[in-house]
């Protein structure tokens, strides 16, 4: 019966298509970017009117099955629009359809409360019995949505903004919307991504002024089919939807839409391209999160910064490197609970972090206090209980050696003043950022050998995408807290990492993560969340190395964090009802995060 019903709403749908196609015929005189805002502006004073009947409908006290129907047609037409609005409105989109989570500003040590789509889910969904904040948070919604509708008029849809526009949605749909991650408890996610696929057929169709012919309409169709013929959120193949489907389409749109394939080289962005690059792990430009133009690393940059990421020399006692507790051996890891402490003797308070892919986060640090690798370089420089050593000093010291100076010639084409503590840190950063191979069996297979995975691991992949909320946070392909598609935003998460491995009763880590730097209530105990790449080499696992394997981390997540064992957290993050995971699916989900494990490079 489900099925019948998302079959009929997605041919629904296709119609409409199809009519739009030839209604933009016949009116070519229309402009391209005039027909999309002019179906922004329709779809979204449709989606204002739904919101209004769904407010009558709550006031008039109608049953709670018809109140979650109602709310699932709003977010139905939203999902067509949804492709422009979060292109164009970044700064309030967190409020239309982020999180229900406060939203915690330490620039300015303001928390604002969550609203929107997702809190009015959780009205729905979890307190049926409490609808009153119900009509509040609808009204607050469209005034977001009106502010977005009267704006949208000054905002220039160039055609270089509609390639990307629509390559967004195709890895929205891939990374946030298939794993549920803004329908966390309605689970419409499956039905929402047809409707996110035919925004992306209209808004095409109508700003190219072409008929559906212009695009791939057999794969569109195809990748409808495959969401109909399997509609339970659960048991959904996404590996299969994602490689046989969207990747194809992503593709398709790009060659065959005529939209400008041009790039403004003054504009860094951490990510060009097609869904199908970006699930190859190809157009990702780490340089994007250093903070200077002459920060770009290159060959000459990364073969210096590997030659000093290994010398004792930039220590003041003259025995410790980088390479001391991120051993290449290891994954750049030190397979400690925590990592040495050089100068004094016993151990630094937290776990050491795999460098690989580090590059890719807004941040660096658990408690995110720095902004860039360079910067991360400097704190652990100065230390007392690492390096005890300004980068200026060491760059003193380097100026001795002549065949530095060479080497920094070479890399930073300066004719004076060749060794600096900047260009150290710099150099430093250029290797690290050298370090994301993706190489691993599960980039194999994204790069279409479909022999790289077992069954085993294609079904923990699955579920770790749907049922058991890992991608979630640990988003696709990077496997870490950076927020596609923008990947501007590394997250933070509370999940309440507890003192010792024990599964009942449990106490929390003395470690009060991101609330050592900002003192604010809801970042007690927040951590930023890490790559699960190569975790089958990194263990132990957690900022306090509590966990010794992949099984217990997961059964950590599956009991719910650290609320799951008993521990009060009330700002805590990450769902804390069981997965209802069983043995099987537990293993299947280890399974895949095997699959996560780089070759390593010969050259490391």
């Amino acid at each position: 019966m489900k099925s019948k019903v998302i079959l009929f709403i997605i041919c629904g749908i296709f119609i409409s298509t199809l009519q739009i196609s030839s209604c933009n015929n016949k009116n070519s005189i229309v402009s391209g970017e005039a027909a999309v805002k002019k179906y922004y502006y329709t779809q979204t004073d449709s989606l204002l009117q739904r919101l209004n009947v769904l407010d009558s409908m709550a006031t008039a006290g109608n049953n709670i099955a018809g109140l979650k129907g109602q709310f699932g047609e709003c977010r139905f037409n939203y999902k067509r629009t949804e492709s422009i609005s979060e292109y164009y409105f970044q700064g309030l989109i967190k409020r239309v359809n982020g999180p229900a989570l406060p939203d915690v500003k330490t620039e300015d040590g303001q928390v604002w409360p969550p609203h929107g789509f997702q809190v009015i889910e959780q009205i729905l969904y979890k307190h049926p019995d409490s609808l009153r904040p119900l009509s509040a948070e609808i009204k607050l919604l469209q005034t977001d949505l009106r502010f977005m509708r009267t704006n949208m008029e000054h905002n220039a849809i160039s055609a270089n903004h509609m390639r990307e526009i629509i390559q967004h949605q195709f890895i929205r749909i891939a990374a946030l919307g298939i794993t549920g991650f803004d329908a966390p408890l309605s689970k419409l996610s499956l039905t929402e991504a047809a409707y996110s696929l035919h925004g992306i057929r209209e808004i095409a169709t109508l700003y190219e002024g072409q008929n559906e012919k212009k695009v791939n309409g057999r794969s569109l169709a195809a990748a409808l089919q495959f969401l109909t013929e399997h509609s339970d959120f659960d048991s959904f193949n996404r590996l299969v939807f994602i490689t046989d489907h969207l990747m194809p389409l992503s593709k398709a749109y790009d060659l065959t839409v005529g939209f400008d394939k041009t790039t403004d080289s003054s504009m860094v962005k951490p990510f060009r391209g097609t869904l199908s690059n970006y699930m190859r792990g190809e157009g990702f430009d780490a340089d994007y999160y250093s903070s200077y133009a002459n920060a770009k690393s290159d060959t000459n940059k990364i073969t210096l910064g590997k030659k000093l990421f290994f010398d004792n020399n930039l220590s003041r006692s003259g025995t410790v490197s980088c390479g001391s507790c991120h051993k290449p051996e290891l994954y750049f890891t030190d397979g400690k609970e925590k990592a040495g402490d050089f100068v004094h003797g016993g151990s630094l308070p937290r776990n050491t972090p795999s460098l690989y892919y580090a590059a890719f986060q807004s941040h660096q640090f658990y408690d995110l206090r720095s902004v860039t690798l360079e910067d991360q370089a400097d704190q652990v420089m100065r230390s007392s209980r690492e390096f005890n050593f300004s980068s200026a000093d060491i760059a003193k010291k380097l100026l001795r050696d002549s065949a530095y100076s060479k080497l920094f010639l070479k890399a930073f084409e300066a004719k004076e003043d060749t060794i600096s503590g900047y260009r150290v840190r710099n150099a430093l950063a250029a290797y690290v950022r050298s370090l994301s191979p993706f190489s691993s069996p599960f980039d194999e297979y994204m790069k279409g050998n479909k022999k790289a995975l077992s069954a085993k691991q294609i079904d923990g992949f699955n579920l770790f995408a749907g049922k058991a909320k890992c991608a979630t946070c640990h988003f696709v392909p990077l496997f870490n807290g950076n927020i596609p598609p923008w990947l501007t935003k590394s997250e933070s998460e509370i999940i309440g990492v507890p003192a010792k491995a024990i599964w009942k009763n449990a106490t929390i880590d003395r470690d009060s993560g991101r609330y050592n730097i900002n003192r604010m209530q809801e970042l007690l105990f927040a951590f930023k969340t890490p790559t699960v790449r190569n975790a089958e080499k990194t263990a132990p696992y957690m900022h306090n190395g509590v966990y010794k394997n992949l099984d217990d981390v997961v059964e950590f997540y599956h009991k719910g964090g650290g609320v799951g064992l008993g521990i009060t957290l009330p700002f805590q993050s990450l769902p804390f009802d069981s997965l209802s995971l069983n043995k099987s699916e537990k293993t299947a989900i280890v399974s895949f995060m095997r699959s996560l494990t780089d070759k390593q490079r010969e050259d490391n």
